[in-house]
């Protein structure tokens, strides 16, 4: 888990970084330095999540004497391939940013997609316990 912290926390630093530095150096242009913040805060709230909820996960990345072979078979978690929210959540993302571009009805739209997509998701979670 130190590594996926310590990964994801210089990336979020990373990305507050460029947004400060796209703001001064685009001559404060709001778009831009929007997504790079909202990048930035992304991977600041993956780090929150793995530091909180996720302390006593033991990942054989953080054994340093640990052989590939001896990870082999290890279980990395629960992957759905018959869900079809995954992929719809994405076009709803897709959506949404694009309207912060061209249309505030369309990314109104995709907000909207979005929401009802993860309460659909956490109903079908929460119906097959995974």
């Amino acid at each position: 888990m130190k590594t996926f912290v310590g990964l994801f926390a210089i990336d979020a630093a990373f990305g507050f970084a460029i947004a400060v530095t796209y703001w001064f150096v685009a001559h404060e242009e709001a778009a831009g330095t929007a997504l790079l913040a909202i990048m930035g805060a992304a991977l600041a709230l993956a780090t929150a999540y793995a530091v909180l909820a996720e302390r006593d996960a033991h990942l054989e990345g953080d054994d340093p004497n640990e052989t590939n072979e001896q990870a082999a078979g290890e279980v990395l978690g629960v992957f759905t391939s018959a869900s079809p929210w995954p992929i719809l959540i994405a076009l709803c993302t897709l959506a949404l940013l694009t309207g912060m571009l061209w249309s505030p009805l369309l990314g109104a739209a995709g907000l909207i997609g979005m929401i009802l997509c993860f309460w659909r998701l956490g109903a079908e979670s929460a119906r097959t316990g995974t």
